[in-house]
């Protein structure tokens, strides 16, 4: 087994433990592992150790395994550089702009203030937009295949977060939330 292979393997092993952990809150809320219930909590510990050592190994999994995909004999070389480039900056820009309103306790899925503002006025999660958008942009720029698999496996847990988080939101916020998720697409 080559090392792109053992990075790809870890790296899904610890995707998919992320997504089980979220699908935990989801089916069993009184576990709740996202959002945590708190800064020195057994849940924040293992939910931001697991997203670090899964954003090290996507990183890491595209360099090793840059090209697999075959994109720049489609797209040509501009074209991936140009759009993968154009998608990491943008979703980058996009989930920093979000962490940024949310402020260091909302961006770690701490409470926090109801933040209603900014990018929040035109989406509920315009961070997890930007995640899902960065990777798509860091796929395309690696062409890497595997790079693409676990992009698809951590975007999971982007798609899901929301419906962990809803409930979560509308006992902290009450009334203030369940107007601004009326008013306010869930996306875009």
């Amino acid at each position: 087994m080559d090392a792109a292979a053992i990075v790809f393997w870890a790296t899904m092993a610890v995707t998919v433990g992320l997504d089980l952990s979220l699908l935990a809150t989801l089916v069993v809320p009184s576990l709740r592992v996202w959002p945590p219930p708190g800064r020195r909590t057994w849940q924040y510990r293992l939910v931001w150790t697991l997203f670090l050592l899964a954003t090290i190994g996507l990183v890491v999994v595209g360099g090793l395994d840059a090209g697999s995909l075959g994109l720049r004999r489609w797209m040509g070389e501009a074209g991936t550089l140009i759009l993968g480039s154009t998608l990491l900056v943008g979703g980058t820009t996009l989930a920093s702009y979000a962490m940024g309103f949310l402020g260091l306790r909302g961006a770690l899925g701490l409470e926090s203030d109801l933040v209603t503002d900014g990018p929040f006025a035109v989406s509920r999660n315009p961070g997890y937009l930007g995640d899902l958008i960065l990777m798509a942009g860091y796929m395309l720029l690696s062409d890497s295949r595997l790079a693409g698999i676990v992009a698809a496996a951590a975007a999971i847990w982007f798609l899901l977060a929301p419906l962990a988080e809803e409930p979560w939101l509308d006992d902290r916020y009450g009334e203030a939330y369940r107007r601004y998720k009326q008013a306010h697409p869930r996306w875009l």
